[in-house]
């Protein structure tokens, strides 16, 4: 048996990289090693289970496990770490998407991709959250890769009870489509807006657009005056940071999920999707494609016109419906944590036979 210590520059208890690395600690243990977890930043509920870096400790025969999500100042202890490591890339966003509208996250995201190479030649393996990672892994040079999808927990949903006045406000005749991740312009927030315009005029007026989720300050501001211009103030709901039993309860509501980002490493709210039994349609980019497989729609036409055909045509296809219930069924099993698993031990053993070498 060995010790596997996994580090983060910040592990917070809802994030799905902190819940991702914490399922790892777990299977570990489940596997009889010694575990330990670390974090620059470490979120106070979880102080009981993960430590400070600055009480780190690690010997040069414990394995050490670096979660990457982006460009940080701790990524340069990283790469100067004096054993050999091994990633866990959860992709970075590619910086051209934040140029000229948040050049904090541009800069960030450009420092990143400029660490990942450093930290690349300090690995003897590497996992990607998705094929779409792993090859970029691989293409840095990494002889040892494997892809390793994020884990889905679907009672961590379940077991928030809905809000009923929510349910009483909105759970109506309206079709209700819904976008749920960080308001930045990558994610194409606006293209949903105009795709919800050309459904009311086009199709029906009984429909409803709700966008879960903080959105950066500037591109808020011309969401709102979007939704001025078409008139959709009836239509649009920005929620802003709600409780995940608020989320919950929209995922109830909804009939729809919708993702229209350009990069995604691997896209959780379309798993979230998955898990409330809901209907998913997502632009057919990075890794998307991958992560949703079977149990929904890729789009590969982002006009207004066809978004809004596209879900009006399969909610009413009842076919069509069925045939997506089966793949969410298949693609939840593939993502559950005893498949997972599996592959993780099979992973781990590979990494224990190349820890020996050195």
């Amino acid at each position: 048996m060995m010790k596997f210590v996994q580090i983060a520059h910040a592990i917070t208890k809802d994030d799905a990289a902190s819940r991702q690395l914490i399922n790892m600690d777990t299977m570990l243990r489940e596997m009889g090693h010694e575990t330990a977890m670390y974090a620059h930043k470490v979120d106070e509920r979880l102080a009981g289970q993960v430590k400070h870096m600055d009480d780190f400790e690690a010997t040069k025969d414990d394995i050490v496990i670096y979660h990457m999500t982006t460009g940080t100042s701790f990524n340069d202890w990283v790469s100067a770490y004096p054993h050999k490591i091994v990633l866990f890339y959860h992709n970075i966003t590619p910086a051209k998407f934040f140029f000229g509208n948040a050049w904090g996250s541009w800069w960030k995201c450009i420092k990143g991709r400029r660490q990942l190479k450093k930290i690349a030649d300090n690995c003897f393996f590497a996992w990607g959250a998705s094929e779409y990672s792993r090859q970029e892994l691989s293409a840095l040079g990494l002889e040892h890769t494997s892809e390793m999808s994020i884990i889905v927990e679907p009672d961590k949903y379940t077991q928030y009870q809905p809000v009923k006045e929510m349910i009483e406000k909105y759970k109506d005749d309206t079709t209700t489509i819904l976008m749920v991740g960080r308001g930045v312009p990558h994610k194409k927030l606006d293209e949903a807006i105009a795709a919800i315009n050309w459904y009311k005029t086009n199709i029906s007026v009984n429909v409803r657009l709700v966008l879960a989720g903080n959105i950066k300050p500037s591109y808020g501001a011309k969401l709102k005056k979007l939704v001025k211009k078409f008139r959709l103030a009836d239509n649009v709901i920005f929620t802003g940071q709600i409780s995940n039993e608020e989320l919950c309860t929209w995922f109830r509501i909804t009939d729809a999920v919708l993702s229209l980002s350009e990069h995604e490493g691997f896209c959780v709210p379309l798993v979230e999707g998955m898990i409330f039994d809901k209907p998913v349609f997502a632009y057919a980019c990075s890794a998307v494609p991958e992560t949703l497989g079977k149990a929904g729609i890729l789009l590969e036409d982002k006009s207004p016109e066809n978004i809004a055909k596209t879900i009006y045509g399969v909610l009413h296809d009842e076919a069509r419906l069925a045939g997506l219930a089966k793949g969410r069924t298949q693609r939840l099993r593939e993502l559950s944590y005893n498949c997972i698993m599996e592959q993780f031990k099979r992973d781990i053993a590979e990494i224990i036979e190349l820890k020996k070498s050195f």
